[in-house]
């Protein structure tokens, strides 16, 4: 009876591990974690698997109108641009994927976050079938939410990014960079002003 009764611990405990395991491969941290790893091992085609380029830059496009054509009145020329979006969105997509890829695997960068650090800095809410995550950085501020749906295998990817944070973040860190931005010379100090020099005195 005793080691009937540790048998069916044993695989209560053993089921109940196998499930643990198998909601954690289904939910939205394995995606980040799947991410930041991807990330750590310059691995883009492990990175792609789970942010899903094309759905992001497609849900991108009002955005990138506001940016281009930021006055509501010129109807017209909106109407004109989000026609170019779409037809052009194609190549766009390809080349941000190619550009994407040559950042992940490249072999130059280094200090990477470790594969949990996307996990650890994530705050996740899951409403069914999609979610919502906010990475911050509690040392610099820094804020990225995004969205993230389960897809028919069940698995979980990225399919938005929130823009202003991406614009944010990119005036940020990575705008001053591309464009060759000098850091902010320090105001110079006020130099002490010299004594007037005492009178000479009188002859006799």
């Amino acid at each position: 009876m005793r080691r009937l009764l540790l048998i069916l611990l044993l695989v209560a405990l053993g089921g109940a591990g196998f499930g643990a395991t198998y909601v954690f491969l289904r939910s939205p941290h394995w995606a980040l974690y799947q991410i930041g790893k991807s990330i750590h091992q310059h691995d883009a085609r492990l990175f792609l698997a789970y942010v899903d380029v094309s759905q992001i830059l497609s849900s991108q496009k009002d955005d990138i109108l506001a940016l281009v054509l930021p006055n509501q009145d010129q109807g017209g020329q909106r109407d004109v641009v989000r026609q170019l979006l779409g037809a052009f969105m194609g190549p766009i997509i390809e080349q941000v994927r190619e550009r994407v890829s040559r950042v992940i695997a490249d072999p130059q960068r280094e200090n990477l976050p470790s594969s949990w650090t996307l996990v650890l800095a994530a705050n996740v809410t899951t409403n069914r079938d999609v979610a919502l995550v906010v990475l911050s950085d509690p040392r610099t501020s820094d804020r990225l939410r995004l969205g993230m749906q389960r897809a028919k295998d069940g698995y979980w990817r990225v399919v938005q990014i929130n823009a202003q944070d991406l614009r944010q973040l990119a005036s940020k860190h990575l705008l001053p960079g591309l464009l060759g931005q000098p850091e902010q010379a320090k105001p110079e100090q006020p130099k002490p002003e010299m004594a007037p020099a005492a009178p000479a005195a009188p002859a006799n």
